[in-house]
């Protein structure tokens, strides 16, 4: 009967890098959709002061936030877009995505009588 424990061993130091890499890897996924949530949850925000013409609100809470933003007024409807960058940490994942992803999300909103 051979003894096994040493070819366990080399598996287990060849797999593990590609373990931790998935790990790591599905750490920075969920901090995308996490990303994702929150800056859609911005956005109800953002569009609440854009109905009332707070603008100086809207500046204060994109600065606050790191969140871009971009209106474009068509008739009676505006069209407004979100955008943050979110960071990559995991090794070789970044090269991939790069070290920087960007997210973004968009809703129409209805100006009527306001902001013509």
């Amino acid at each position: 009967m051979k003894n096994n424990k040493g070819q366990a061993l080399v598996e287990f130091i060849i797999i593990i890098p590609v373990l931790i890499f998935i790990l790591f890897a599905l750490i920075d996924f969920g901090n995308i959709i996490l990303q994702k949530y929150k800056l859609e949850d911005s956005m109800d925000t953002i569009s609440e002061l854009y109905l009332v013409n707070d603008t100086s609100g809207i500046n204060s809470y994109l600065t606050d936030t790191g969140i871009t933003a971009s209106f474009e007024k068509q008739d009676k409807f505006t069209a407004i877009k979100l955008e943050k960058e979110v960071t990559i940490n995991t090794i070789g994942l970044n090269n991939i995505l790069g070290n920087k992803y960007k997210i973004s999300t968009n809703k129409i909103v209805y100006n009527g009588d306001n902001h013509e």
